[in-house]
């Protein structure tokens, strides 16, 4: 009996629209989850709309998987780039100080930092200002000589350096180092302003950084310095995007498509190669319970169908009618039994354990899980 076609939701993915449709759904599924949610929870949704849902939904074939989850990987990448870019155009929120021991006590000495504007084009100027709080500095650094103290600012494209050779970014970046001098006339009290302005003419994404360096009277040679609080890893603050989101999204598709292919995809098809694995290691058991029932209808003959029985019946020369033919009993169809080195079950006409990889020719198997089918009865309906 021919199998009635699957219908609703179902029967829709086993059409080629259905398939298209579903690999689509995927492919926005995984973007987003990669560009709003990160690699993290990106790699549990590519295994769910990757694998489970479509071998729930009978897309089961290994060469539809495969192909539609490398179409997946391959096209997630450059969309959760665009969501990445258009976050990294966002100014983000002004910069302070620490404002903790041991050389601020209170507040934060350098407050509201920020760059203006935060993206622009090749060769534009862009500023940068800071509030200065100088009541907000600990114990005797409030009575330091200012006509000997720096305000500088760093400038570069390897993210939070203060140094031409910082360790963490290898092969040469640019730096620019501007520093603003204090002199008694002009000694910063609460609230002084302090600008920078630059023209920055390579497009690229910058980071940057300011740091007060306070001398120390009693140590000239080790001076105080406060810095601005930035990012976690390298302490950068981000800005300016010289080159707007073309630079942007050129600098960033690589990245990403490094941690899409690595993180999404090295799980995706491990567990797809294991599902491969079991599929054909079921298609090898019921090939091989196929090939037993064979064996078992081709060598126990058919029934008598009540014919008169032959010539030398009588004399006991030849069989009797509805006996098994000569030559042996029936065959029986082989069973599942247990192998003999661990254990484990073994199908019929195994020649070597799945699990342990003994042998089963040389020698008997475990005893028999299940009996097999009896042989069909040759006996005449009396």
């Amino acid at each position: 009996m021919q199998a009635e076609p699957a219908r609703g939701l179902r029967g829709f993915f086993a059409t080629k629209l259905g398939k298209v449709a579903f690999v689509l759904l995927a492919v926005g599924i995984v973007s987003a989850a990669l560009g709003y949610a990160g690699t993290l929870i990106a790699i549990p949704v590519m295994l769910l709309v990757g694998l489970a849902l479509p071998i729930y939904a009978g897309l089961k074939r290994p060469r539809f998987l495969a192909l539609a989850g490398l179409v997946v990987l391959v096209a997630a990448a450059p969309i959760a780039t665009v969501i990445y870019t258009q976050e990294l155009l966002v100014p983000p929120a002004a910069a302070s100080s620490a404002g903790a021991a041991p050389f601020e006590s209170g507040g934060a000495v350098l407050q509201n930092a920020q760059v203006s504007p935060f993206s622009g084009a090749a060769s534009s100027s862009f500023t940068w200002s800071v509030t200065l709080y100088p009541g907000y500095l600990a114990g005797s650094l409030r009575t330091t000589n200012w006509s000997a103290d720096t305000l500088e600012l760093f400038l570069s494209t390897c993210p939070g350096a203060t140094y031409a050779n910082e360790t963490y970014c290898s092969g040469g970046y640019a730096l620019v180092t501007a520093v603003h001098a204090f002199s008694n006339a002009s000694a910063p009290h609460n609230g002084s302003v302090v600008t920078f302005n630059e023209t920055i003419t390579s497009p690229n994404i910058w980071e940057w950084q300011m740091e007060l360096v306070l001398q120390n009277l009693t140590n000239a040679t080790n001076p105080a310095r406060i810095e601005l609080v930035g990012d976690p890893t390298y302490d950068g603050l981000e800005g300016p995007i010289v080159g707007g989101f073309g630079t942007a999204y050129a600098a960033l598709i690589g990245t990403i498509y490094g941690l899409d292919l690595i993180y999404l995809g090295i799980p995706f098809y491990f567990l797809l190669l294991l599902y491969v694995w079991f599929k054909s290691r079921e298609a090898r058991r019921k090939a091989a319970v196929k090939r037993a029932a064979q064996t078992l209808v081709g060598g126990s003959g058919s029934p008598s169908t009540g014919s008169a029985p032959t010539s030398g019946s009588d004399t006991g020369g030849g069989s009797p009618a509805g006996s098994a033919p000569s030559g042996g009993r029936a065959a029986t169809a082989p069973t599942e039994r247990t192998c003999p080195g661990c254990g484990a079950v073994v199908y019929p006409n195994e020649a070597t354990c799945w699990k342990c990889g003994v042998s089963l020719t040389g020698g008997p198997a475990g005893p028999p899980l299940a009996s097999g089918p009896s042989p069909p009865s040759s006996g005449k309906p009396s």
